[in-house]
C-alpha cells in the first residue's frame, strides 16, 4: 500500500488531534533495560581445588599469627622488666613503728638484695609479716625500678596478764603475755623500761592464753577499759594504773601507784570513775589522802585515809600482788589508819 503524505493526511492529523488527549508536562520517564547474563559455566575441580587450598593457608597463616603475636609480646615485656638488670632488687626500705628490726622484717620476709623485683609475691610477703603476733597491719608496695617498701604498724601493749594457776607472769618474755587495747595477747620482744612499768591484768580464772588469740571476757575487757580511761590528773604517776585484779564477775579491784586501792564495778566504769575524781577532791580539800575507796556502790561510799605518799616508795615495775594483801581490810601505806567514812555524802 502507497503511504499517503501530503496535505491530506496532516489534515487527518489536524482533526483527530483534536479528541486525543493531551500530555501535561513533560515526560521525564525513563527506560531501564536489563540484560540477562548468560549463565556462568560450573567451575571445573581444578579450580575448586586450588580454592580449598587457599582457605587452608589463610587458616594456617591467621592460627599462626595468633599465636606468635601473643608470644612475641610475653618475650618482649619478660625481656624488658624481668630480664632487665634494672629491676633487681637494690634497697629495702623496712619501717616499724615497734620493736621489730629490719633484720628481723628481712628474715621474716624472705626478701634480700638481689632478687627480681616484679617476681616478688607481696601478698605472700604481707602474708607472712602480717601471722607475727605482734603485728597489727601491713603494708608492701614496689617502688620502680629498684625499691620495695615494708611498713609494719605494732600493736601497743597497755598492760601485762597475769595468771598465778597458770604460771603467767608479768615481766617475763618467756612465760609472760602482753595485751593491747583491743584484747590481743602477744609475747614480749624487747623488755624496756617501758615495758616493765606496764600495769597488770590479774586473773585468777582463764583459759590458757594463747598468743595472737583475743581475749573477749568482759572482766578482761572491763580492765582495759579502766586503764585507758582512769586518767585522774595529777602531777606526778601517783594516780598511774600499777594493777587490775579481776575480783569477781561485777567488780575489778584497781591498785594506783601511789598505794591507793579502787573497787570499781565492771559493768558502771564511767559513773565509777566519775565518783573517784570527785572523791579525791574532796579528800584534797580537806588534806588527806586516801589508802582504800569503793566506787562500785553509787551512794554512801566507803573510803580509808592514810598519811602523806612518800614519792621514793612509787614502784614504777608492775608485779602482782599477794592476794592476802589486797583486800578490804589492807593495812595503809603508813600504817595510820585515821577513819573510816562517806566522802560524797557528808565529807
Amino acid at each position: 500500500m502507497r503511504k499517503k503524505r501530503g496535505s491530506s493526511n496532516l489534515r487527518k492529523s489536524q482533526w483527530f488531534s483534536g479528541f486525543r488527549k493531551r500530555h501535561r508536562g513533560v515526560d521525564e520517564t525513563e527506560w531501564i533495560m536489563l540484560e540477562a547474563s548468560p549463565a556462568s559455566p560450573a567451575a571445573s575441580p581444578k579450580v575448586r581445588r586450588s580454592r580449598r587450598k587457599l582457605w587452608v593457608v589463610r587458616g594456617l597463616a591467621i592460627a599462626c599469627l595468633s599465636v606468635s603475636i601473643p608470644y612475641g609480646v610475653t618475650r618482649a615485656h619478660d625481656a624488658i622488666f624481668f630480664e632487665n638488670e634494672e629491676f633487681v632488687l637494690r634497697e629495702l626500705n623496712f619501717i616499724s613503728d615497734g620493736v621489730l628490726t629490719q633484720a628481723n622484717l628481712s628474715e621474716i620476709s624472705n626478701v634480700s638484695a638481689g632478687m627480681k623485683l616484679l617476681e616478688l609475691d607481696l601478698d605472700g610477703i604481707r602474708d607472712r609479716i602480717g601471722k607475727i603476733p605482734v603485728v597489727h597491719e601491713v603494708v608492701v608496695s614496689r617502688e620502680m625500678p629498684d625499691k620495695l617498701n615494708i611498713s609494719v604498724k605494732e600493736r601497743m601493749p597497755i598492760a601485762w596478764i597475769s595468771c598465778p594457776p597458770l604460771g603467767v607472769r608479768p615481766g617475763d618474755m618467756e612465760r609472760g603475755f602482753l595485751i593491747d587495747e583491743h584484747g590481743y595477747l602477744f609475747r614480749c620482744l624487747d623488755l624496756s623500761e617501758e615495758t616493765e612499768a606496764l600495769p597488770v591484768i590479774e586473773s585468777f580464772a582463764m583459759k590458757d592464753p594463747v598468743e595472737g588469740s583475743q581475749l573477749t571476757d568482759d572482766g578482761i575487757l572491763g580492765a582495759i577499759r579502766l586503764i585507758g580511761e582512769s586518767s585522774v590528773p595529777a602531777e606526778d604517776d601517783s594516780m598511774k594504773v600499777h594493777l587490775v585484779r579481776l575480783r569477781n564477775e561485777w567488780s575489778l579491784q584497781c591498785r594506783y601507784r601511789s598505794g591507793l586501792q579502787a573497787v570499781f564495778a565492771t559493768y558502771d566504769l564511767e559513773r565509777g570513775l566519775a565518783d573517784l575524781r570527785v572523791v579525791l577532791a574532796k579528800a584534797e580539800k580537806i588534806g588527806q589522802h586516801l589508802a582504800t575507796v569503793d566506787v562500785s556502790m553509787s551512794e554512801n561510799i566507803p573510803a580509808t585515809f592514810a598519811g602523806p605518799v612518800d614519792p621514793a616508795g612509787i614502784s614504777a615495775v608492775a608485779s602482782p600482788i599477794a592476794r592476802d594483801s589486797y583486800g578490804s581490810d589492807a593495812k595503809p601505806l603508813n600504817d595510820k589508819e585515821k577513819h573510816l567514812r562517806s566522802i560524797l555524802n557528808g565529807g
